[in-house]
C-alpha cells in the first residue's frame, strides 16, 4: 500500500497542544474525532495535530501543500509568526503520484523550498540542504539502470531524472532530523495525534 505523507514538524514545542496549536493558526470550524496514529494520516483529508518529544507534528494534506507556493501562503505566515523561532519542516511524499515536496524554515526564514512531481519541478527555492548533498553523493540509480536509461533518453534527460529521484527521496532523509529515523521506520503510535474533522 503506498503511504502518502503529508505533514508539518515544529521544534522546541514542548507541552504544546493540540487545542493550542488551533488557536494560535486561527484554524476555525474542526471537531475532534479521536485519537489517531501517523499511519491513519494516510490518504485522509482530515487535520491531525499532536505530539513526538518536543517537536509538534501537524498532518493535513491542504496545509503542508500550501508551503510549496513560490510565496509563502497565509497559513505559513501564520505559523511562522506563531513559532517564530522554531524550526518548520513541511515535508510531503506521494508515491501514487510521484510527487515530492520539502520546505526548511529556521527562525523565520524560508531556507529552502522543492516541490515537484512526476518527473517535473514546479518550485526550487533556496541552496540545497546537506541532505539533498548526501543523496545526490550516493548511488542514485545502478550503472546497469543508468544505461538503460541512456536507451531510451539524452544525457540530459538521464540527469533530469537522477537529480528528481533525489529529489524524492529528501524528505525522507529530513525526517531523520526530528525523528532519528527515517519516518517510514518509526513505530507508527510513537506520534500521538489528535483527528480533526471539518465541521
Amino acid at each position: 500500500m503506498a503511504w502518502n505523507k503529508y505533514y508539518i514538524v515544529v521544534t522546541d514545542q514542548q507541552g504544546a497542544t493540540p487545542t493550542e496549536t488551533l488557536t494560535k493558526l486561527d484554524l476555525i470550524g474542526y471537531q475532534p474525532a479521536g485519537e489517531a496514529n501517523f499511519l491513519q494520516t494516510n490518504k485522509s483529508d482530515d487535520l491531525f495535530i499532536g505530539t513526538y518529544e518536543d517537536k509538534l507534528v501537524i498532518a493535513d494534506p491542504d496545509l503542508t501543500y500550501s508551503f510549496f507556493a513560490a510565496e509563502p501562503s497565509d497559513i505559513e505566515k501564520r505559523l511562522i509568526a506563531a513559532f517564530p523561532s522554531s524550526e518548520i519542516a513541511a515535508l510531503a511524499e506521494n508515491s501514487t503520484v510521484g510527487e515530492f515536496g520539502y520546505t526548511i524554515i529556521d527562525n523565520g526564514q524560508r531556507i529552502r523550498v522543492k516541490h515537484g512531481c512526476d518527473g517535473e519541478i514546479y518550485t526550487d527555492i533556496g541552496e540545497p540542504l546537506p541532505e539533498e548533498q548526501e543523496i545526490l553523493a550516493g548511488h542514485i540509480f545502478d550503472p546497469e539502470e543508468l544505461d538503460e536509461m541512456r536507451e531510451d533518453m539524452n544525457e540530459e534527460e538521464v540527469q533530469n531524472m537522477v537529480a528528481f529521484e533525489a529529489s524524492w527521496r529528501t524528505p525522507a532523509e529530513i525526517s531523520k532530523r526530528y525523528f532519528g529515523d527515517i519516518i517510514d521506520n518509526l513505530d507508527t503510535d510513537a506520534i500521538k495525534l489528535t483527528r480533526y474533522k471539518k465541521v
